[in-house]
């Protein structure tokens, strides 16, 4: 007996040894990717956020390690306004896509009838649209002497009627809209599907009227997955860089243009490593928020 308990505790540690080299293998090839496309370019960037380059009188170039680099992104005042246009931007479009994702998804989950069904077929077809391909499309359609404005000033309307959208703040925030609103809606139908159909009418049974239905059922079971969204789209919109190039302004940018232009116009790296440390910065508060909320749902 003792000898059949002995080799039974041999065998169960060589297969955990075995089950333990098989989860190291399936985990190497992700955090090889994490250390290669995320570590390390977050470390390269942190470092040289804190690399200060002078220049003396003769044109040599000197470098120390110092806080000169976030100073100037403070005091800066065209630093400093890209960082509040960014987050005013992130801010809005996301608030925007979420009232009009979320009716979208009430819609399809709650509504009857052909128009339910048309909605469900058209409104996931930006999702398949490049970022590039609609924001020519903005221009084309949207800007001044475009074809909206071609229409209006053909009706005699005189010119400068229509506002200007493209290569401005609202270009931005439309074009974000307009590509963010299908993922949003997709995760918002999920969250809503979730909620089950004899719980409603359960409600319904005791009296309860559609708006109580949703503020006090419908909502509160949709806010964690909703938030979670939320947190994945102000990650895209802060980062962005094609749809603020092609129509922001050329004053104040978003971060990932200015960023770009003061590594390959100015040739300031180290500036450009400064924005990009607070574009990371400000994706990790939400990414911080988004496994807080993950955590909370696993605990319940």
């Amino acid at each position: 007996m003792a000898v059949v308990t002995s080799a039974r505790a041999v065998v169960r540690p060589r297969r955990l040894d075995r089950s333990r080299a098989a989860g190291v293998l399936l985990v190497l090839p992700s955090l090889l990717y994490l250390t290669l496309f995320v570590f390390i370019p977050v470390i390269k960037a942190i470092t040289t956020s804190f690399t200060v380059r002078d220049r003396d009188d003769a044109g040599n170039y000197t470098y120390r390690v110092g806080l000169d680099n976030y100073a100037q992104l403070a005091t800066s005042e065209t630093l400093r306004a890209n960082v509040i246009f960014t987050v005013l931007i992130a801010v809005t479009s996301v608030a925007i896509v979420f009232c009009i994702a979320y009716v979208i998804a009430l819609a399809l989950r709650f509504g009857r009838g052909p128009s339910a069904r048309f909605l469900g077929r058209i409104y996931i077809v930006p999702l398949f649209i490049p970022s590039v391909i609609a924001s020519y499309a903005m221009i084309t359609f949207l800007a001044n002497h475009g074809f909206v404005d071609g229409i209006l000033q053909a009706l005699g309307l005189p010119d400068g009627v229509f506002p200007k959208i493209v290569f401005d703040w609202k270009g931005i925030v439309i074009t974000q809209v307009w590509l963010s609103l299908p993922f949003m809606t997709v995760l918002l139908s999920s969250v809503l599907l979730e909620i089950s159909d004899s719980l409603i009418e359960s409600a319904r049974d005791v009296g309860a009227s559609s708006w109580q239905i949703f503020r006090h059922i419908v909502l509160p079971l949709s806010a964690p997955g909703a938030l979670i969204g939320v947190t994945f789209m102000f990650l895209g919109v802060i980062g962005g860089f094609t749809v603020p190039y092609l129509l922001g302004p050329n004053a104040p940018q978003m971060l990932g243009v200015s960023m770009v232009y003061y590594m390959t116009n100015y040739f300031e790296p180290y500036i450009a490593s400064t924005q990009a440390v607070a574009i990371f910065l400000l994706s990790l508060v939400a990414a911080v928020y988004y496994v807080r909320q993950q955590f909370k749902r696993e605990v319940r």
